[in-house]
């Protein structure tokens, strides 16, 4: 029988692409499906509460979000990358290394949910939504957990390569969202900013649910042999997932202390406006690099051969390179009226911001991917220096610049500078330690993409 990288080496180009188009196009339509529910949910806020409760709201997730990295030691891609290396779910070793994930997954959710019941106050005044607010503080550690749940669930679905499965699940959160955004607004807005918080909970717990409903036909860590606890399978997780979160949360406190800036010297209004270029940035490359993600790192982990993993690694940054500079040029000749129609008018100001979170959205595609082909040859020195490296650019320039520009417009900046660092460090990487060469035809489309972007983004500029 010829061994799995050889059989991959024999598969004609057409093919590779038809099934890397035929998993983005599934995964891609989910994606999209979900950013519209979650924009109709935000629209519904910002309609509904103006920037100072969206400044609220976004502060809020984003301590969320920064739980959840901590809870699941962010090793959302650590089980995919070592549930795909191994056999499938008959397979004692990757019953193994499941069971042992989940038991140190469990224990940091139980120490990040300790954190936040009983320092809420101090989190509160870090993150810059003030004491005033402790008691939502303090009940986030219901959203972490259930969006821990989530992060499992999914990762075990990527991994056995159920796309199908999966996009139902990414379309359960963002359904709920929009189903509950306006009862949760109308009593946010009268003052109930709890409400908030029950919106944040019911996401994650519906879609956990739904990932439960269609993965339980077989319970992965009960039945069958293989061991409850591996000291081998938890220096392998740990090496993934502590390089991840140490890069995430470096992420998350970049973000967060850059966001607290915003908020102390520009106020809320400002750091609404912010929060809404960031969102509808962040919204359109994650439809993007979700619709590549449950292809990517299984296909790329799986490869066993460096002209394999070269081969699909250049198909995926073609796509992500011809996808992303279509989306960006789109999005700058149209910022004003995005803006009104996701937000709305008194949301003008944001463009300013979006104008540079769009350029930096274009690096970030091409960047995504090849730090995903670090992951995938568990070179993780190389992927956490790189993340680390654009963190401090990020960091350092946002801080620079906001006495120069604004703290929002410095950080928006940032942005930019944080996704050119991290292209060339990932780039020099792949090329030094992975043998990757992208090759002329790659290097003219990425090229040509960048020119567009930068071409549109110029004529568009002061378009507010």
């Amino acid at each position: 029988m010829s061994s799995p990288a050889r059989v991959a080496a024999k598969e004609p180009a057409g093919e590779a692409w038809r099934r890397l188009i035929g998993a983005a196009s599934l995964t891609g339509a989910a994606s999209l499906a979900g950013a519209a529910l979650s924009i109709a949910a935000t629209k519904v806020f910002a309609a509904m509460l103006g920037p100072s409760e969206i400044a609220v709201l976004s502060t809020l997730q984003q301590v969320r979000q920064a739980g959840v990295i901590g809870a699941t030691l962010n090793g959302q891609t650590a089980l995919v990358q070592g549930l795909s290396a191994r056999g499938g779910e008959g397979d004692q070793a990757w019953r193994s290394f499941l069971r042992t994930s989940l038991l140190l997954i469990g224990a940091a959710g139980a120490a990040v949910s300790a954190i936040l019941m009983t320092a809420p106050e101090w989190i509160a005044r870090w993150s810059g939504i003030g004491p005033e607010r402790t008691t939502l503080v303090r009940w986030l550690a219901a959203p972490v957990v259930l969006t821990c749940a989530l992060v499992v669930w999914s990762a075990i679905l990527n991994a056995r390569r159920q796309t199908g499965r999966l996009a139902l699940v990414q379309l359960a959160a963002p359904a709920a969202m929009a189903l509950l955004a306006y009862p949760a607004a109308r009593a946010a807005g009268s003052g109930n900013e709890s409400a908030l918080l029950g919106w944040l909970a019911a996401a994650p717990a519906c879609a956990a649910l739904a990932a439960l409903a269609v993965g339980a036909s077989k319970p992965w860590w009960c039945g069958g042999g293989g061991r409850w606890w591996n000291r081998r399978d938890a220096s392998v997780f740990l090496t993934v997932s502590g390089s991840l979160l140490a890069g995430g949360a470096a992420g998350s406190l970049a973000l967060l202390g850059a966001r607290a800036r915003i908020l102390h010297q520009q106020g809320f209004a400002a750091a609404g406006e912010f929060d809404a270029a960031w969102a509808i940035s962040m919204n359109h490359v994650s439809v993007l690099l979700g619709s590549l993600q449950t292809y990517c790192l299984p296909e790329l982990a799986r490869a066993c051969s460096k002209e394999v993993r070269t081969a699909d690694l250049r198909r995926m940054l073609t796509a992500a390179g011809i996808a992303s500079a279509a989306a960006v040029c789109a999005l700058a000749v149209c910022k004003p009226a995005i803006l009104a129609l996701l937000y709305s008018d008194g949301f003008q100001g944001a463009a300013r911001f979006l104008r540079w979170t769009l350029m930096g959205d274009y690096l970030k595609a091409s960047s995504w991917v090849l730090s995903v082909s670090l992951l995938a040859a568990a070179d993780m020195r190389g992927f956490l220096g790189a993340d680390l490296i654009a963190y401090a650019v990020f960091a350092a320039g946002a801080a620079a610049l906001a006495r120069f520009r604004g703290a929002a417009e410095a950080t928006a900046i940032g942005f930019v500078l944080m996704y050119a660092a991290h292209l060339l460090a990932c780039g020099w990487i792949a090329w030094r330690r992975c043998g990757f060469r992208p090759g002329a035809r790659l290097a003219a489309i990425w090229t040509a993409g960048l020119a567009a972007v930068a071409a549109v983004s110029a004529l568009t500029w002061e378009r507010t």
